[in-house]
């Protein structure tokens, strides 16, 4: 799964990325990731909605992980489908 930035101005791989958190720092709070480097996914007005939007992120990678097998009509072909996901971080 992709997590494009609130700013849209970064793309962080999801199966990189060490770990995610909420940084409260004198009234800021973020939604930091650490992959190759630190990265602030987003800016929201308070804790209670910073963690909103981390289980959002929680709820698009679990349906991103979905693997299904697709057949053809004949069923002599099947493949493995896998469901990618897109996560934007909210303005708000």
């Amino acid at each position: 799964m992709i997590i494009v930035s609130q700013g849209k101005d970064e793309l962080v791989n999801f199966d990189r990325i060490e770990s995610i958190w909420i940084d409260v720092e004198e009234g800021r709070v973020t939604i930091e990731a650490t992959a190759d480097t630190n990265s602030t996914l987003g800016t929201y007005s308070t804790e209670e909605r910073a963690k909103e939007v981390l289980q959002g992120i929680i709820n698009a990678y679990e349906k991103a992980g979905n693997i299904a097998f697709e057949t053809s009509e004949d069923e002599r072909l099947m493949r493995l489908k896998h469901n990618s996901s897109v996560f934007e971080m909210p303005e708000k």
